[in-house]
Order: C-alpha cells, then structure tokens, then sequence
C-alpha cells in the first residue's frame, strides 16, 4: 500500500496557496478551502489507499474548510468520513448540529451533504473516507450520526484511534485479496457500530418493526417475499407494515433489497463460494434473474458482481 506525503514546502511560496487547494480537493473530496495565513499556508497530507477505503492525514494552521450545495451536486463519489482530531480544536457542522472536538476527539461527516470544518489554530487530523454506498445504513441514520463528538478514549469510540493508526501502518498489498476485502468489511462494521450508537434509547426501533426484520432476513432466498407475507407472518396489517418502514427513511422492498444485495456482495468475496457462479449466488439470496441482479448490484455498490468478485478473491 503506497504511502503519498504532499507539502507546501515543495512548491514556491507564490504557488502554495492553489497547491494547497488543489491538494486538499483531490486527496478528500471537492470543497471551499480558506487557510488564515492566506498564500503563506503551510500544510501536509499524508495519503494511503486499500481497495475503496481512502485513508488521510493532514496538517495545517488555521482553516475554514466547507462543502457546499453545488459542489455536492457534481461529485462522482460520495464518503461517509471519520475525522479524528490529534492536534487543535475544530467546529464541525452539518446537518443543522454543532461539534467542537479536540485532540482524541473524533466527528462523522458525510460528503454527501454540505457541511463546514473551522479550526481555532494549528491542527491534525487523521481521516477515513469510506464509500457511503458500501454501508447498510439509512439516510435517517446516517444523517442522524453526522456532527456529534465521539469520544476516542472510551465507549465504542475507542475503537476508531488504534485502528486508523493500524490502517496508516498496514502494507495492504502483501496482503491476499481476500483479506483486504475482509478489512474492508470490518472497517464497515466500525461505522455501522459507531452510527448505531447514537440511537436514542427513546426511539428505539419498534418491536413490530424488529420482528418484521427478522422475518425478512430468514426468507431473503424466497424471491416470492411479499409485503404480505411479512405482514401475515408478524400478525400486522400490510399497511401497517408500510408504515413501520416508511418511519426509517425507507421501504418494504428496498429493504429487502438491500438486504439481499449486501449478502451477495458478501459471498461473492469468500474464497468458499468461488465454484458457485454470480447466478448460483444471486438466485440463493433471493435474486434469480441473473440480469437484474446484475443491474441491481452495479447500481448499488459501483461494479458489477463478477468485477467484485475478481477484486476480492483474486
């Protein structure tokens, strides 16, 4: 895994300031970079890539760094990013909150929406951007985690500071295929937990909702699943069904759907279901038309279920 370290100090003063943005834009994510010291900045970036997780460290004096509307509109990719502070105090909004974390602090941010960094001085920060696509989560949730300090110290925050650093030191490419699939999946775990963390126990998931979920989970091979099957099955109305999932940001059906595509992308990527063909393995989660199961799993993670496979198994 190549290890990229870019610094202002390797251009001349005149050019540092556009080096710098153009930097910043390309190794995170497109968006308004403001340094204090103006053409004077100083900064450095540290980058390291592993399949599609993009890991980075940067350090600069005082910044006002924001995403906006527009340039949200025209990106190819979005992130859900971890920011972990190791130097310096920030505020972070997005999604109508407000943050201020410093050193073992960390916030979630997602790309996908404008949001604004403000630095009080000199800073570091170490950052993990992974594919917001990649992540089993709803709008609801995601939106719902993003501009909250988590704590890197304790709790399930704890987690976060050893494995970035464990990231930023690992030679991804001594690694078999199989293996940095696995990372990746874990690092996507790491989100989830993180996310899911910041439910109110207030608004805990119905039980009706809990039970409904199951029961898809235990019949996502049965491509004949039907709204009211679940619903007979959970002794609700089908409206009331529609209800449940609509009050998560999301629908019976692309429930069940996503459901079944992330066990696809899953077993696609193990090494012991290599004899079974992309069909075979879109047919037993539920998914038998292997051209539509094909369009739908491109649509949802990038690439096309063989391409996945190829990557991740080798």
């Amino acid at each position: 895994m190549e290890i990229t370290t870019i610094d202002t100090a390797s251009v001349a003063e005149r050019d540092r300031l556009d080096f710098w943005r153009s930097t910043v834009c390309d190794q995170f994510v497109t968006l308004d970079v403001r340094p204090a010291a103006g053409s004077d900045v100083r900064g450095r970036v540290t980058a390291v890539s592993m399949a599609d997780t993009q890991l980075r460290k940067i350090a600069a004096g005082a910044h006002h760094f924001e995403r906006t509307t527009r340039q949200v509109r025209t990106a190819d990719e979005d992130y859900f990013q971890i920011a972990l502070a190791r130097k310096g105090r920030t505020l972070v909004a997005q999604d109508g909150r407000e943050a201020v974390i410093g050193p073992g602090d960390f916030v979630l941010y997602d790309s996908a929406r404008p949001f604004r960094f403000v630095t009080a001085g000199d800073f570091e920060y170490s950052v993990c951007l992974f594919p917001t696509r990649l992540l089993p989560l709803t709008r609801a949730e995601l939106t719902a985690a993003t501009a909250v300090r988590f704590d890197g110290r304790s709790g399930v925050g704890a987690m976060v500071p050893p494995l970035l650093a464990a990231l930023h030191r690992l030679d991804a490419e001594s690694l078999p295929p199989a293996s940095r699939t696995a990372i990746m999946q874990s690092i996507g775990d790491v989100y989830v937990a993180l996310v899911r963390s910041r439910v109110d126990p207030a608004s805990s998931p119905n039980l009706h909702l809990l039970r409904a979920q199951a029961y898809i989970d235990e019949h996502l091979s049965d491509p004949a699943l039907t709204p009211a099957q679940i619903a007979a099955a959970c002794a609700i109305s089908v409206s009331y069904l529609h209800k449940l999932f609509s009050e998560t940001d999301t629908s019976v059906g692309a429930y069940v759907r996503e459901r079944r595509l992330q066990a696809c992308f899953a077993e696609l990527a193990r090494p012991d279901c290599a004899a079974l063909t992309v069909g075979a393995i879109g047919a037993r989660w539920g998914l038998p038309d292997s051209a539509h199961f094909s369009r739908a799993f491109r649509a949802r993670f990038g690439v096309s279920p063989s391409a996945h496979r190829a990557r991740s198994v080798g």
